[in-house]
């Protein structure tokens, strides 16, 4: 899995913490932001949490999987979906009047590969272009044998 950077951005991790494949490794994952390190502590740092799961498709929708994560003291707006770089993207946003003000969580279907996710928070100011621009970049690699 890759994802193109914004500019300024860095990416981190090669897996995804509690998720586990048929083999017992860890599913593929990475945190790409200004600050990788900070981004998952710091509430004021934008940055994203891209993953790919094969036995989250197994079992859930993109759509549903979005679903499963509302976030209680935020506001939704209306679901979206959108076709980017070829792939069907659920998408939810939420403005949140603590912590991080926006959050957007996205999920697609990655062909055989498994159910890609996407939490991201965009920089202050940023529109919707923003988070389209992040996740028409998310690429998978074809799975190793």
């Amino acid at each position: 899995m890759s994802v193109t950077l914004p500019a300024g951005w860095r990416a981190a991790g090669t897996g995804w913490a509690g998720r586990y494949d048929a083999r017992g490794r860890l599913e593929p994952a990475l945190v790409v932001s200004p600050d990788p390190g900070r981004w998952a502590i710091d509430p004021t740092v934008p940055g994203a949490f891209v993953g790919l799961s094969a036995g989250l498709a197994r079992r859930t929708t993109p759509a549903d999987f979005v679903a499963q994560r509302p976030h209680a003291d935020c506001v939704a707006v209306p679901v979206r979906r959108t076709r980017l770089a070829g792939v069907e993207w659920v998408v939810a946003g939420f403005s949140c009047p603590a912590g991080r003000p926006v959050l957007v969580e996205a999920a697609a279907r990655a062909g055989r590969d498994g159910l890609l996710y996407a939490q991201i928070v965009p920089p202050p100011g940023s529109g919707p272009d923003f988070v389209d621009t992040l996740l028409a970049g998310v690429r998978i690699r074809p799975a190793d044998g």
